[in-house]
């Protein structure tokens, strides 16, 4: 006879619960003034032009996350490709079937 299987035991400890007393407490109030502000403004983001700002020689993790990324990219092309071309031959061939069809 087959059992079902059983569900995983989480082997985390459980919160303890606190106490009453300590659930409801209050929030003490902020005893130091807010710090003041610059009186200049600098932008969080600065605009960047089309360039990387990396410099020297990529490290080799960087490089083989690189040609992953590019022969992926490629098959990716290659399968569009592909379909594209699948489906415009489609289109020729069943171009060429309905005008012998419809005239005959």
């Amino acid at each position: 006879m087959l059992q079902a299987p059983m569900a995983r035991r989480h082997r985390s400890r459980s919160r303890t619960r606190r106490s009453v007393d300590q659930t409801h407490r209050a929030v003490a109030p902020r005893e130091s003034a807010p710090a003041p502000r610059d009186v200049t403004h600098r932008p969080t983001r600065v605009g960047r032009s089309g360039y990387s700002r990396a410099v020297g020689t990529p490290s080799a993790s960087l490089e083989r996350a690189a040609v992953l990324e590019r022969g992926f990219i490629a098959k990716d092309f290659r399968r569009l490709a592909i379909v594209v071309g699948v489906a415009l031959a489609l289109l020729v061939l069943f171009g060429v079937l309905e005008s012998v069809l419809l005239r005959g």
